[in-house]
């Protein structure tokens, strides 16, 4: 589909070269957090309101992939997902489970 490779995969690789420039810089847990709630969140938020298509689970799990490299940067994980995913106000980060769809 024209649609999707324009668009969302073009976006997705986007994301990975921007999440890669990140990584070489020094950025606490909050802060890489922060960093996707800010810049790529917003951008997938827009794809997926203006241009609604079916993607695939694949699609989601390279997104996930990525991200979660970039918050631990090729370390092991010290806090679970479901954790880091959870509202501040119930002692979790607040990263956006969006991402996951």
């Amino acid at each position: 589909m024209v649609i999707k490779e324009n668009n969302y995969n073009k976006l997705l690789q986007q994301t990975k070269k921007d999440l890669e420039l990140w990584t070489k810089m020094l950025f606490s847990l909050l802060g890489r957090i922060a960093a996707i709630k800010m810049s790529i969140l917003p951008k997938f938020l827009y794809l997926f309101q203006t241009i609604p298509v079916k993607l695939e689970k694949t699609f989601f799990d390279n997104l996930n992939k990525m991200t979660a490299k970039f918050i631990w940067q090729d370390k092991k994980p010290r806090i679970k997902m479901k954790l880091l995913q959870d509202m501040k106000s119930r002692g979790g980060f607040g990263l956006p489970n969006g991402i996951i769809l």
